[in-house]
């Protein structure tokens, strides 16, 4: 009589999606009698503390047992956007915000009477991105490590006052990080520099958050993307893997409307970046509770008043409360068929932030669909997109 762990999820896996463990104890489920109300039992266990314990029936045929603990464990994972302004790499994250560690201790009950870790799974590490459709893989996050998590295309524009450009790199160990950055007047390479970065030691998987805007760049090397640069290159470059990151940057100058960049959490659990320089328009929706009273009152001498000493008129409907929400509609400039699929992440991502001056604004994205354009169909064309700002303001109450 044992009992079995059949199988359990591999490396990389999402927090986000389906995390299966199966189970068989070879004899006492087929035993009713003997072992009453069979059951598997699982601990999981996170930070060293139990946070749920679930029992499985075994199945009528095979009394295989199966659990899935994806809705638990991701609920121990937090987004965390803290990036600080005056350095190239912005933010490091790590367990509970990129990723959780996991024990699942498994084991049985029968007879009324629970028997814990019979078998002590070793600790695990889920990730905070989402699969969508996959193709004979069971996760897309192993196609990333030691590279850039984007799909963002090799060349795409940004704003020459630009602050902050998000993108997220994703480290297996504390092997040196370094950006390599080229900057280019028309063809001509101009100055290269090297900026290099170290991950936490011994933090696996501590996703680096890296802000290669102009302003972040110059901020590291004074002077590097001067007035007369027109595009620059970044290499993310370490000694597991060398040459695969690489993203031009073409410099836009234009300023005829605000420029406005959303920051937004992409499919793998990091933060990219996408500025909106074309005509943008501002609306508030308003909500207004009322209530209504007469046009008139009567005076000590039996006359009906409808305005005071003052003429001031009597109101006949009175606002007792009024909130306010902002909305705004923004529009990107002309995209490559690969800029519309890598901004449909955009319009799913469930948290995004409006860059104001340096201050960060949480916002909805209120497109609820999106059609990836092809040039082939619509020739070049622009991105609108409609957002609501998350907080809502109330004027005074009477």
């Amino acid at each position: 009589m044992a009992l079995s762990l059949l199988y359990n999820p591999g490396e990389y896996f999402s927090a986000h999606g389906d995390l299966i463990f199966t189970l068989l104890e070879d004899t006492k489920p087929f035993a009713s009698s003997t072992y009453p109300d069979y059951k598997y039992v699982c601990d999981i266990y996170i930070g060293g503390n139990l946070v749920a314990r679930l029992k499985a029936f075994p199945r009528p045929d095979d009394k295989i047992g199966f659990f899935n603990i994806g809705n638990v464990v991701r609920n121990y994972l937090s987004v965390n956007f803290a990036p600080d302004a005056s350095s190239l790499r912005a933010q490091k994250v790590g367990e509970n915000n990129f990723y959780v560690n996991v024990i699942c201790r498994l084991g049985e009950e029968y007879g009324g009477v629970t028997y814990s870790n019979i078998i002590v799974d070793s600790q695990r590490t889920y990730f905070s991105h989402y699969n969508g459709r996959l193709i004979g893989q069971d996760t897309i996050l192993s196609n990333y490590l030691d590279k850039v998590l984007s799909i963002r295309p090799y060349a795409t524009p940004v704003y020459r006052g630009a602050q902050f450009c998000f993108i997220p790199f994703l480290p297996t160990d504390d092997t040196t990080i370094n950006l390599i950055i080229k900057a280019y007047s028309g063809n001509s390479l101009v100055g290269t520099t090297t900026q290099p970065f170290t991950p936490t030691a011994l933090s696996t998987n501590e996703m680096q958050l890296f802000n290669v805007s102009p302003a972040a760049i110059n901020a590291a090397a004074p002077g590097f993307i001067s007035t007369y640069i027109t595009y620059y290159t970044v290499e993310f470059n370490t000694t597991n893997i060398t040459g695969d990151s690489i993203y031009r940057f073409d410099i836009t100058c234009e300023a005829k409307y605000d420029v406005y960049t959303i920051h937004f959490l992409n499919r793998f659990g990091g933060f990219e970046s996408k500025d909106f320089n074309k005509v943008s328009r501002r609306r508030i929706e308003v909500e207004k509770k009322d209530y209504g009273t007469s046009a008139y009152t009567i005076d000590a001498s039996g006359i009906p008043k409808y305005y005071n000493t003052q003429k001031v008129y009597r109101e006949t409907k009175s606002v007792y409360a009024a909130s306010w929400t902002e909305k705004m509609v923004l529009n990107s400039d002309l995209l490559t068929d690969d800029e519309y699929t890598w901004l449909e992440e955009l319009i799913l991502s469930p948290l995004a932030y409006i860059q104001i001056g340096d201050y960060f604004y949480p916002i909805k994205i209120t497109d609820n669909n999106y059609e990836p354009r092809k040039t082939v169909n619509d020739d070049l064309t622009n991105l609108t997109l409609n957002i609501e700002f998350g907080d809502r303001f109330n004027t005074q109450y009477r």
